[in-house]
């Protein structure tokens, strides 16, 4: 079993890179606009390590900028309409900027509608053709300030309409958002699941520590692990969504990645090795509190107000669980018929290693801003869920109903006290 296991870690260090994919690849572009009779003003925030995914660009802070090959980039993929005719747009301005503590090139453009008046419609493909999952926030500007959000283009969803009384995103929309950011977060993803994987398990004590018992435990049992795994995770980033997402503590976000990334390592080795009974639900909620730290900066990048703020974070954190729920219900019963096969263990050990090289991998790739093979297969696994589903319950069947079954809930039943001498002769009567 160990040889099997040193096999699959050997196979996936082979074929991934030592520089490898980023834990939150996605990122984002932030999109001012700033309406005023037939006239619209836009302002583009590109993240400099995300406008480098575009073929011949290596720009760093600081280093020239290649003002007609951005502007090029911009003209093909930002067009401004108003009444069905396009406007006359022109750049204005191409510079270096700060946004959200992040290197950032700056564009600014105008837009003059052909009908005397708005609304305009604007369709962007910059950035969300290159970077599977991107999203564009669109803010307006309200007395010089970022204050209202207005809503999210993405690859999907190229177009939106905006004037300067266009309504603001509200809680619908952040539910929405809530729930597609963390079925776009592979590291989030990839840490719960370790977790709800060892919730059929049963944790022994042993002479050598903690073991997990080839007993598995029954649904009922396995149903309050999971619910006890998924409320700790829950209260955990409940608690530090807000907190970052008030402003009231900032965390470095390239230290928050690196631990979110670290985190899945970690219930690799506990799916392997139980650190401790239950310990799979304290690894929940404490990691919890870093996985929320993680979505607040997406929070943040809105720059909303603060009644806003709280509007987002309430309709996030509603996404995220609904998200999560609805995880649990596909997964969950699955998951249990696959504990019930003797091939369960194998299959813990082999996805513990995956998880252990994506955490090594995510962490490379967030100190050298590169990207490696794992990103292909995770976009893939995004790009088609209906079929990526279809496979883990085949995946799951197959565990479940091939190699023989293993032993039912023994592990969780009381053990039976030692009998005395006289029962021992009683009994040998």
């Amino acid at each position: 079993m160990r040889r099997l296991v040193m096999i699959f870690i050997a196979f996936l260090l082979l074929f991934v890179p030592a520089a490898a994919a980023q834990a939150h690849p996605v990122g984002t572009t932030g999109m001012l606009v700033e309406i005023e009779g037939d006239r619209m003003g836009l302002t583009l925030q590109l993240q400099l390590d995300q406008l480098n995914k575009y073929p011949g660009l290596d720009l760093a802070a600081g280093d020239p900028i290649p003002a007609g090959t951005i502007e090029q980039l911009v003209n093909d993929r930002v067009a401004i309409t108003a009444g069905g005719e396009a406007g006359a747009t022109e750049i204005t301005g191409v510079a270096h900027g700060i946004v959200n503590d992040r290197d950032a090139v700056v564009v600014a453009m105008t837009a003059v509608s052909p009908t005397g008046s708005g609304p305009f419609t604007v369709k962007s493909s910059l950035m969300t053709d290159v970077i599977d999952g991107h999203k564009v926030y669109v803010s307006r500007v309200v007395e010089g300030e970022e204050a209202e959000l207005l809503g999210v283009i993405t690859a999907t969803q190229q177009t939106l309409e905006v004037d300067a009384h266009s309504q603001k995103a509200g809680l619908g929309e952040m539910i929405a958002h809530g729930m597609h950011h963390i079925a776009d977060g592979y590291d989030h993803l990839l840490f719960l699941a370790v977790l709800l994987l060892s919730a059929p398990l049963v944790a022994v004590r042993t002479g050598a520590g903690w073991r997990w018992s080839q007993h598995k435990a029954g649904l009922g049992p396995s149903m309050k692990r999971i619910l006890a795994i998924v409320t700790a995770f829950t209260i955990g980033h409940s608690v530090t969504l807000l907190v970052v997402s008030l402003g009231w503590f900032t965390p470095p976000v390239r230290y928050v990645e690196t631990f979110v990334a670290l985190s899945i390592a970690v219930a690799a080795w506990n799916l392997v090795r139980p650190m401790f009974a239950h310990g799979e639900v304290m690894l929940a909620g404490l990691f919890g509190l870093v996985h929320g730290m993680a979505f607040a900066t997406t929070i943040l990048e809105m720059n909303l107000n603060l009644t806003d703020t709280l509007v987002a974070v309430l309709g996030f954190n509603i996404g995220i669980e609904l998200a999560q729920l609805l995880g649990v219900l596909l997964v969950v019963p699955l998951i249990h018929v696959a504990a019930n096969g003797k091939h369960y263990g194998t299959f813990c050990r082999g996805l513990a290693a995956f998880g252990v090289v994506a955490s090594a991998a995510w962490v490379a790739g967030i100190w050298t801003d590169t990207d490696s093979a794992l990103t292909p297969l995770f976009d893939g696994v995004a790009a088609n869920p209906l079929l990526s589903y279809v496979v883990f319950i085949g995946a799951m069947l197959l565990l479940g109903y091939t190699g023989g079954r293993t032993p039912g809930n023994r592990a969780a039943e009381p053990e039976a006290k030692p009998k005395s001498k006289a029962d021992a002769l009683t009994a040998a009567k």
